[in-house]
């Protein structure tokens, strides 16, 4: 649809030009600026608008003057970086729903990232300095003695025990300590 857009304005051009030489001799009066006012007329008409119109639903016409553009990526880091874009981006994911469907689209880009991010040494140093604070160890106990928090890990703990894995797995770790224990015993009466 982009390119019937193109070719409209192209097509305008070419008739005014084919029109403008059939209709007057040879004149160097008709100049860029006069076709450009002229093409500009063409597409202020009913009719520019409504094909005008109908390009712009069209969804590949969208994508493309959307997201293979570079300055609609320069226009949106430009906004980002004044206070007044900064105010509006605010304002715009403060809206639950706006908010809501942005973080929808940026699910699977977040998760990649933050894997990446799991993987790389500096940012597993950082996040080990940030649990060893000694104000985030505070806040890690206080938060383990709360009634809720205990509910939770009872609840755990006991999902957790009733799981035949768990119980095939403890009664596995379980034969293997007793085994150990006794020979052990075995080898301190010989």
């Amino acid at each position: 649809m982009y390119k019937k857009l193109v070719c409209f304005v192209c097509c305008g051009f070419a008739i005014l030009n084919l029109s403008s030489c059939a209709a007057q001799p040879k004149s160097d009066n008709t100049n860029y600026p006069e076709t450009k006012r002229m093409v500009i007329d063409m597409l202020k008409t009913d009719e520019g608008k409504e094909t005008i119109k109908e390009i712009l639903k069209d969804n590949e016409v969208k994508k493309e003057l959307v997201l293979d553009h570079a300055y609609v990526k320069d226009t949106i880091i430009q906004q980002l970086r004044t206070k007044q874009g900064q105010q509006y981006w605010s304002s715009l994911i403060s809206d639950p729903e706006f908010a809501g469907k942005l973080a929808k689209t940026m699910q699977s880009e977040n998760k990649d990232l933050l894997k990446k991010l799991m993987k790389d040494p500096s940012y597993q140093s950082m996040m080990m300095d940030v649990l060893k604070a000694p104000n985030m160890q505070n806040e890690y106990l206080d938060l383990m003695k709360t009634k809720k928090f205990r509910t939770q890990t009872q609840k755990v703990v006991a999902e957790t025990l009733a799981s035949p894995l768990f119980a095939t797995q403890l009664s596995g770790a379980i034969e293997k300590a007793v085994k150990t224990q006794m020979k052990a015993q075995q080898a301190k009466s010989q």
